[in-house]
């Protein structure tokens, strides 16, 4: 099974990546790592790198993969079976980043990258931008109708 998940930052992409990983017994992958490199202060890696490590990853025989729904990444929405898109409100976002970031402050939850102040100013970024071009995402995403699946946040209470 090859499951590509996109939803904003905060959104539960880990967590539904994760219950997923499990029920299929397959590998998930955060595309965020793949971008950054967290084994080495979270350095960005060079496009050709990413490209590299993405490409092995697509061609392995099942996955799980969750991002933001990058253009880079867009060649993974062709080789899986099913898309999950996180249809997750602004509010909600905002506030599972705000909590989020002071789980990890207070060592209650683990993180990728330290949760300092810039990092929480950027996450809030990153879901700012995310929301900025939803709708170029969804309209991304009318191509791969029979595919997709959309999940708001009581639908992933059911997973």
């Amino acid at each position: 099974m090859k499951i590509y998940i996109i939803g904003p930052s905060g959104s539960g992409k880990t967590t539904l990546s994760k219950k997923l990983a499990k029920k299929y017994n397959t590998e998930c992958y955060e595309l965020d790592c793949l971008v950054y490199d967290d084994e080495h202060d979270h350095v960005k890696r060079s496009d050709s790198e990413v490209e590299r490590l993405f490409n092995k990853i697509i061609n392995k025989k099942s996955w799980i993969i969750e991002d933001v729904g990058r253009s880079r990444f867009y060649k993974g929405l062709d080789k899986c079976d099913q898309i999950y898109y996180l249809k997750i409100s602004k509010y909600r976002v905002y506030l599972r980043v705000v909590k989020r970031w002071f789980k990890q402050r207070l060592g209650k939850e683990k993180y990728n990258y330290p949760p300092t102040l810039f990092q929480f100013y950027d996450m809030i970024r990153v879901a700012r931008l995310y929301f900025k071009h939803e709708k170029d995402k969804l309209k991304k995403l009318d191509e791969y109708k029979d595919k997709v699946v959309y999940l708001t946040y009581k639908d992933l209470n059911t997973f």
